[in-house]
């Protein structure tokens, strides 16, 4: 849990820093006015629905990491990390062609993804090897 804490709130972070130097192109509270969820709230608010979102899907990737135990961390961290970016930004951007998704991407944010994805698998990972559930 508090792996999951620490990723997402570093995530959060980092997404409020790349919003503010405009390194991508959407609104991470954006899902607000698009949902029609907390419009009128203050920034803040959403910004803290947006970290338990995370933090839930963080919690989802700790757990989802131990299927990959006897794959090198390294390598799975990478395909799932790109992957998970590649699915969030085409589903951000609403794009209808991977050529379009592909010339807008944020490297940025595909480099925060993979960072939090590898530290989440690291973690669990190790969290398993030390303390096995079957204990």
């Amino acid at each position: 849990m508090s792996t999951s804490f620490v990723a997402a709130l570093i995530f959060s972070l980092l997404l409020k820093l790349m919003d503010k130097f405009h390194f991508i192109e959407w609104n991470p509270v954006g899902f607000s006015d698009k949902l029609h969820l907390f419009s009128s709230s203050h920034t803040v608010v959403k910004w803290g629905i947006l970290f338990v979102v995370i933090w839930f899907i963080c919690i989802l990737l700790y757990y989802i990491s131990l299927i990959f135990m006897k794959v090198p961390v390294s390598i799975s961290s990478l395909a799932l990390g790109i992957l998970l970016a590649f699915v969030l930004e085409w589903v951000i951007l609403d794009e209808n062609s991977m050529a379009k998704l592909i010339k807008h991407v944020s490297i940025p944010f595909m480099c925060i993804v993979i960072m939090s994805v590898r530290f989440l698998m690291e973690s669990a990972i190790f969290q398993a090897q030390d303390h096995p559930l079957s204990k």
